[in-house]
């Protein structure tokens, strides 16, 4: 890959193309932390397609909450340690916001599988379960892009050895 789009802005080169990925995962990892503290607080969570749906404010709402916000936190932290490994050529500041985008696009499609497969009688979880498996598409296209970043390094980074006799 050798050149990557946003949702907002082409980009003729993948270390741009990264740093927006970058922008990408804080901005929607942000949004989900103010969501889910707004549930935390007793806010509405009654939509069959939302994440938090079948939790229970007083018990199991706080731990899966917890979790969120924690990877969410994670996954923007990642995100800055990724932005200041293009800008260095560090690979080892990639592989984290790699490692975490992977666990997010299992997760997003474990979790349109569910919402079929539970509420399949309802005609608008076939539209939601659509909706988050272009959702894991975006995620895989940026995960490509990062993993292009990724591997010019590499090719950058690899010693030429040559033998001689």
């Amino acid at each position: 890959m050798k050149e990557c789009w946003s949702p907002w802005y082409y980009y003729d080169n993948v270390k741009s193309g990264s740093k927006a990925c970058a922008a990408t995962t804080t901005f929607f990892s942000t949004f989900s932390i103010i969501y889910i503290c707004y549930c935390l607080d007793g806010g509405d969570s009654s939509q069959f397609f939302l994440p938090l749906f079948e939790t229970d404010v007083d018990t199991t709402m706080k731990g899966a909450g917890g979790f969120m916000i924690f990877f969410y936190l994670l996954y923007i932290i990642f995100a800055g340690l990724m932005v200041k490994g293009v800008m260095i050529d560090h690979r080892g500041l990639i592989l984290p916001w790699l490692i975490q985008n992977f666990l997010y696009i299992l997760m997003v499609i474990a979790f349109a599988l569910w919402l079929q497969a539970s509420y399949y009688h309802y005609l608008l979880s076939v539209l939601w379960t659509l909706i988050y498996l272009l959702f894991a598409a975006a995620h895989v296209y940026m995960h490509r892009c990062v993993k292009s970043q990724y591997e010019n390094i590499k090719k950058a980074q690899a010693p030429n050895i040559v033998q001689l006799f």
